[in-house]
């Protein structure tokens, strides 16, 4: 059944936005975590150094999925598209081309980075690839966009379904869409060739959870609810996503990423979306300010964390004590915040807006733009 709500602004979710920023944040330190390996046992001891931090990837996979599902109830598969490389491609593309400018000037500042004609042309189309760099890995250049490969994977397959109007619909078909790729991921097929087991991955479907959560936000499923159960549901999925307590009992990285990554990723962004629509998300401008700057944070941690390790060996400071370690997380991660800012301040923001309005402005009437 269509629904008869408007798509609301991203920007008035005030609990999905933090959550973005939260997210960004989370996989900023896990990278920090190893700039410096004679401080990365103190930090993975004592400084809540978690290797499930990574899974803020997961949480901004459901978000991606909510947000999708939500913001284009009256958008057609073109503008979704245009609306969708006007958000993503521009910071990347930026980001991507200074990383190649470096390592071909200086080459000796990266310890992984390859730099050739292909891998450049194949990172900037957002095509997966096994990196030499990296071991084989599925990633581009600039690391952190192997997420984006993933999302632009997911945009494709969601525009298609845009030309069906039903939301419900929309739902259902990706959810059989996705469960075929899972089960190509596991055919023979698939476990010859890293980059389509790298498009099928389990992962793929922590979009179809965001959907399911927009869909029950739109039929306004959480209204009337208590809110205490939903605040101790974040609170239990937190805490499994970020402790992993039991997820050595499981021999399989199927099971162990299901219950340890994905429902959890799940829970938190569906815990969130009943606090909006109970409207109990306090109003925290810090947070929000993170949540508007976790794309920008996003992609230039990597840049940012290398400009922290190389100030921190060039003045020779200390790399083996507790209180060393405690002293770059704190200076890594605050230079990653706030280096994340003034890209979003300075770049993003400005790029961003000027592209949208120039798109309105000569082929779209105006519409809610998700970001």
């Amino acid at each position: 059944m269509k629904s008869a709500l408007r798509a609301p602004d991203t920007k008035t979710l005030a609990g999905v936005q933090y959550l973005r920023g939260i997210a960004a944040t989370m996989v900023a330190y896990f990278h920090m975590i190893g700039q410096l390996p004679s401080l990365s046992p103190y930090i993975e001891k004592f400084l809540l150094g978690y290797e499930s931090l990574a899974s803020g990837v997961d949480v901004f996979f459901v978000i991606s999925g909510f947000i999708m599902l939500l913001t284009t109830q009256k958008t057609g598969p073109a503008d979704f598209v245009v609306r969708r490389v006007i958000r993503v491609v521009p910071l990347y593309w930026l980001l991507s081309i200074i990383i190649v400018t470096i390592a071909l000037w200086r080459p000796n500042l990266f310890r992984t980075t390859q730099v050739d004609l292909k891998s450049v042309v194949l990172s900037l189309l957002f095509i997966p690839y096994q990196n030499a760099g990296h071991q084989g890995e599925v990633v581009p250049i600039l690391v952190p966009g192997w997420s984006l490969n993933f999302e632009m994977f997911f945009y494709a397959i969601f525009a298609i379904v845009l030309f069906c109007k039903s939301l419900s619909r929309r739902v259902f078909i990706n959810g059989v869409v996705f469960l075929a790729l899972v089960m190509l991921h596991y055919s023979m097929l698939g476990k010859q060739s890293p980059v389509l087991a790298f498009l099928t991955n389990l992962r793929i479907a922590e979009f179809w959870f965001g959907m399911l959560i927009a869909q029950l936000y739109v039929k306004r499923a959480f209204v009337g609810q208590r809110a205490t159960p939903w605040w101790i549901i974040l609170a239990a999925a937190f805490a499994v996503l970020i402790f992993h307590p039991a997820a050595t009992i499981f021999d399989r990285e199927e099971v162990d990423a299901l219950l340890f990554t994905m429902l959890p990723a799940g829970l938190i962004v569906l815990s969130v979306a009943a606090l909006e629509q109970l409207r109990v998300v306090p109003k925290i401008p810090f947070l929000a300010t993170l949540g508007d700057a976790s794309y920008s944070i996003y992609l230039s941690h990597i840049l940012v964390l290398g400009l922290c390790r190389t100030l921190w060996e060039h003045f020779g400071m200390p790399d083996r004590s507790l209180t060393a370690a405690a002293s770059f997380a704190l200076f890594s991660t605050v230079t990653v915040v706030y280096g994340g800012f003034l890209v979003y301040w300075g770049v993003e923001r400005p790029m961003t807006n000027f592209l949208h309005h120039a798109y309105r402005r000569h082929f779209a009437a105006p519409l809610p733009v998700a970001t």
